[in-house]
Formats: C-alpha cells, structure tokens, sequence
C-alpha cells in the first residue's frame, strides 16, 4: 500500500523525536561567598564555528546560573569574575555546580553535579601544582645561579608528580579518554617548554652563556614530536592547544640557542634537518616552527631572516605561513635601520599638525607609549628628567600616544606636566595607525631617528637607563 506525503512525513517526525540529538549546551551554576558586588560572571571558549561568550549578572547573594550553549563535545571554558579567572570543562548535557570563598579563589573552588568530576581535577590540579603550597617535588623554577643539570632534576621530578596525579584521580572518578590523553600531553608539553626556555633566561635575563650539557636537548626524544601533526589544527576542548603553541615558540632556542641567527644560507639548511630530526616528516608541525622561528628573529635579525627565506620558500608547504612571512618581511624592511624612517602627520596636544618631515635636521626621540600602560607611566619621570639634559640641543623628543581617547590622553599630559619646549606630543587616531608601520610589538617601545631622517635604531635605551640613554642621544648627535 503506497503511503500519503502526510503519513510519511509523520513517520519520519515519529523516528526523530525517538533518537533526539544530544543537546549541545550545558548548564552552569554556583554560589560565590564573600563575592565583590557589581560585576558579572563570563564564560568564554570556541563553539562550533565561533569565539563565544556568555555572561550573567551574580546575585547580591552571591549566586548565578546560566546555560551555555554551542558546545562541541567536552569543551574547556574560561569562567572569570571580578579579576579572577579559572578553567573548568563542560560537555552537552552537564549541569555542575561551583562554589567557593571568593577571598580564597582556587584553594576554595569545588564543583558538584553531572559531569563534574573533570572540571574539579583542572581545579585541584591548579591549586596543588600552581598556586598552593608547593608539594613533595619544588616547582621547576629559573634562578640566576640554576644549572641546566639542577633544572633537568627539578622538572623531571615535578612531571612525575604531575603524572601520579593524573594516574591517581583517574582511577578514582570516571575522566573521559581523550580528557586524559589531552592532559597527558600537556604535561609533557609543559615540562618540555621549561627545559628549552632555559637558553633564553640565561641569554635574556642572566646575560650569560646557557653552559648547555652536550646531551642537553636528549629530553626531546621522550615527547611524542612526530605525533604532533594532528594536533596542530585540532581543537580538542583543553588547554593543549595552547600548551603546543607555547612548546613549538620555545623550541626556536633549540635551533638557536645563543640567540643567533647567521646570514649563511646553508645555516637555514641545518636548521631544517634539526627540525626533521625532531619531529620526522611532520609537515604541518616543521611549517610551524619555522615559521615561529622566523617571525622571533625578524625584528633584530632581519638579514639572517632574508638569507633563510628561500629555504623556508622551497621546505614550506602551507601558502598561507609563506604569504604571511613574506608580508612580515616586506613590513620590517620598511624600518629597516639605516632607511628613511616611516613618514607620519599628527595633531599634537594643541591642535597643530606636525610632521615627521618638520624635524629634519634634529635627532628624533621617539616613544611610543600610552595612558594605560603602566610601564610607560613609570618611566615618564624618568623621561622628564632627559629632556632636561638635552634643552637647548637639537633633540626633538616625540611621544606618540596609542589607543588613547583626547580627553583622557590631554588630563595626563597635563596631570604628570609632561610639556616641555623640546618635547612634542601626539595622538595617534585609529584611522593612522602609525605604530602599525614603525612595527611596535609592545609598550613603550623607543627609536632614535637621525638628522637626515633614517632609523639609528629601533631599541633605543629607555630613559630609565639613565646614562645609557644620554649615550645613545649623544652618539646620534654626533653622527
């Protein structure tokens, strides 16, 4: 008997509503003792498609509950409050529950309810191995006089620690599979990345030779570097992306230990094999470190970076990586020291356009800085107390300042007296984004411009260093 489209499709309504799909949200609750009013709880983390973010307002009791929606499986979530923040982990269909002392954040955090059991181990984790009492094995720490066999020990023995508990409390409370090879990983990934930002502390911050066993980079051998290829782009729902990201940036100080990045071609050759040598033929692992390695040594190693490109251009297999590198070179060329140093037109503090081409003939001091930089604020005394030094002398000192509304950016230039007849001050619009074409990565960031307009250098000594500063200014004067 042939059936009616009605009977059909009723039929097939029957079937659906018989094997509802599981629901892709959860739901989030808690009670916060000792909360600060006037804030709102916020959750964020990657949905299906989108970045997104859910908030609610807490109770004057201290209490919130909220559904979160759009969830892709078991997903890690940033709950924040007031200056506080954690990690916890839902899946569709949860319903847990979170309370604490707010005055005792981590110590304090517990979740309750279905699907709890994953989010209290992210919690006891934090607190046992970061922010609570140390426990039987120190946490690996950098200090000036830590050898890179007493760094070795320490982070051996505090992995293990890690691990035990992780063996422990799986065996104790149900924790999802990929949960525990996802943690398993960062872990390792966690204690690979502190052994190989060893070389930067000694170079960056103790200003010494590493003194690197020979063996020193054998620790390599025990992660699983040429499994890492699916993780790259794969979106598990824990902190392991991020854990990867932050292995594959430290892992440059295995190809450069001293920092150093020579102008040989065959020297981007060597680095390959190293790599290859690590990781095996894993492609999309080998495009992204190199091309981190790359981008690192960009700003104070531009000409290294330009003998390695046509090696990276032949190895690289991602079009993308390749277009973006090719992009950031174009971009650091342009304030390349030695060339004319990237024109620009502001309004200062009066009202009144200046050029950079009006300062021809003088040495520019340049500092890019901002209100809501704390750095920046600090050195400001410091920075008044130079200008002083150089009144009268052909020293124009620039300040632009980025990310800062007039009215706010005209009350601290008046409230700190930061005016003077040889300092010039202007803001930078988000229309001339002018801190864009100088390259600036960070705040305050200071540049030296010569009489005749061409960069002397991008890393101009702070006026806190006092009498590095006055060297420097002299030394261009003298130029």
């Amino acid at each position: 008997m042939l059936l009616s489209l009605p009977t059909l499709l009723f039929g097939f309504l029957l079937r659906c509503l018989a094997t509802p799909t599981p629901p892709a949200q959860a739901t989030l609750s808690g009670h916060l003792d000792h909360a600060p009013a006037g804030d709102s709880v916020r959750l964020e983390y990657h949905g299906h498609i989108y970045h997104q973010r859910v908030r609610t307002v807490l109770s004057p009791a201290g209490d919130f509950r909220m559904t979160v929606p759009d969830l892709k499986g078991g997903t890690a979530i940033t709950f924040s409050y007031s200056g506080q923040r954690t990690t916890l982990y839902l899946a569709p269909g949860d319903d847990v529950r979170m309370t604490l002392d707010f005055p005792r954040f981590d110590e304090t955090l517990v979740y309750t309810g279905r699907g709890a059991d994953v989010s209290n181990y992210l919690a006891q984790a934090l607190w046992k191995f970061e922010f609570g009492p140390a426990g039987d094995a120190p946490r690996p720490e950098f200090t000036p006089t830590i050898t890179a066999e007493q760094l070795r020990q320490t982070a051996d023995q505090f992995r293990a620690q890690q691990q035990a508990f992780l063996t422990a409390y799986a065996k104790a409370h149900p924790l999802p599979a990929d949960f525990q090879r996802s943690t398993a990983l960062d872990i390792d990934l966690k204690w690979g990345r502190k052994l190989l930002e060893y070389p930067a502390y000694r170079r960056n911050i103790v200003k010494a030779p590493a003194q690197l066993p020979a063996n020193y980079f054998d620790f390599l051998a025990q992660l699983p570097l040429k499994q890492l290829d699916r993780y790259i782009k794969l979106d598990r729902g824990t902190e392991s992306n991020g854990a990867l990201m932050w292995f594959l940036n430290a892992y440059s100080n295995r190809l450069a230990p001293d920092g150093t990045l020579g102008t040989d071609p065959a020297e981007a050759r060597r680095h390959y094999a190293q790599a290859t040598a690590d990781f095996g033929p894993s492609t999309a692992t080998i495009d992204q470190v190199m091309y981190i390695f790359y981008d690192w040594k960009m700003e104070g190693n531009l000409d290294g970076v330009l003998a390695a490109y046509p090696t990276f251009r032949t190895q690289n297999h991602d079009s993308t990586m390749a277009r973006d590198l090719r992009m950031l070179i174009g971009r650091q060329l342009a304030v390349k020291v030695g060339n004319l140093a990237p024109a620009f037109s502001l309004l200062n503090n009066e009202g009144k356009k200046v050029s950079l081409a009006d300062l021809r003939g003088k040495v520019v001091y340049l500092d890019f800085w901002g209100t809501w930089c704390g750095p920046c604020m600090k050195e400001m005394p410091a920075s008044n107390e130079l200008k002083q030094k150089f009144a009268g002398r052909d020293v124009a000192f620039v300040y632009i300042s980025v990310g800062d509304k007039a009215d706010k950016w005209q009350q601290v230039l008046a409230a700190e007296h930061l005016t003077s007849p040889n300092s010039i001050h202007l803001r930078s619009p988000e229309q001339d984004d002018v801190a864009a074409r100088y390259q600036v990565q960070g705040y305050p960031t200071y540049w030296l411009i010569g009489r005749d307009g061409r960069i002397i250098t991008r890393t101009a000594p702070r006026p806190s260093t006092g009498p590095e500063a006055v060297a420097a200014l002299n030394a261009a004067l003298g130029q």
